[in-house]
């Protein structure tokens, strides 16, 4: 082996991410907001600072050890269009998609950490080759894209990029990254424009029918502010009458990069 290869080899080392059996969102949230963090290092490619952390807790008995996603509020790049606390947006993400209870999102919390305040999201051991351009010509995956895209619609998602879209170990969809989510302006951006014009599923309907009865439960409600609030309740409701997915004729409610 050369230097150099050697030397990569050396760097790459063993992957830090581990793999673990099912838990329940309970369960994953008790460890996320109690556990102890430990810095493991910083996640690549990422606009701000990300850190995988595992977490221990006396609570997991014999569950493998738990691992998160760290992002806290000093490492946000400062926006125009978004206030600072994009981390409360994340968690925000977690708490529709429980209100819906759409899966999608993994249990997010907001909490102190190694750098103070900020999200951990529950590591979610996936393919790290799939994204949404390779499932999105999967039959198996159409209910649940099809799902995320409304998802992203009511959430005002404005960087549903492909590679937040992953393809879990556990057999389900995941969306990551949902920081730039909720404003009260319509900003939606997303690369999950294939659906457009389907019929949006019955039950999803009745799940958005009553998010707009019922309005944002008080956990949603308290990290978002009055407009955000209106704003999302507008949206559903919207999206139940109109029944289906809707078109983008600019074709420029895209993220960059796309992946």
């Amino acid at each position: 082996m050369s230097t150099d290869a050697a030397s990569t080899a050396h760097e790459a080392g063993p992957s830090p991410f581990r793999h673990r059996g099912p838990i329940a969102d309970e369960l994953a949230l008790k460890v996320l907001n109690e556990g102890e963090l430990e810095l493991l290092g910083r996640m690549p490619w990422t606009s701000n600072a990300t850190f995988l952390v595992d977490v221990t807790h006396s609570e997991t008995g014999d569950t493998p050890l738990l691992q998160g996603v760290y992002k806290p509020s000093r490492g946000e790049r400062p926006l125009h269009d978004f206030p600072p606390g994009l981390h409360r947006r994340e968690a925000a993400a977690w708490e529709l998609t429980a209100q819906l209870t759409w899966g999608l999102v993994p249990p997010t919390v907001v909490r102190d950490g190694p750098f103070g305040e900020g999200s951990v999201q529950l590591y979610v051991p996936c393919d790290y080759e799939q994204h949404y351009f390779t499932l999105r010509d999967d039959p198996a995956w159409a209910d649940d894209l099809r799902r995320l895209a409304a998802y992203d619609l009511v959430a005002n998602n404005t960087d549903r990029k492909g590679g937040h879209v992953l393809a879990g170990d556990d057999g389900s969809l995941w969306a990551i990254d949902n920081a730039l989510c909720f404003h009260h302006q319509f900003k939606v951006r997303t690369v999950i424009w294939d659906f457009a014009g389907d019929v949006i599923e019955e039950d999803l309907i009745a799940d958005l029918q009553r998010l707009v009865a019922d309005g944002p439960s008080d956990q949603l409600a308290g990290l978002l502010g009055t407009f955000e609030r209106d704003a999302l309740v507008v949206r559903a409701r919207a999206l139940a009458e109109a029944g289906r997915l809707p078109d983008d004729p600019s074709g420029r409610r895209i993220p960059w990069p796309l992946v």
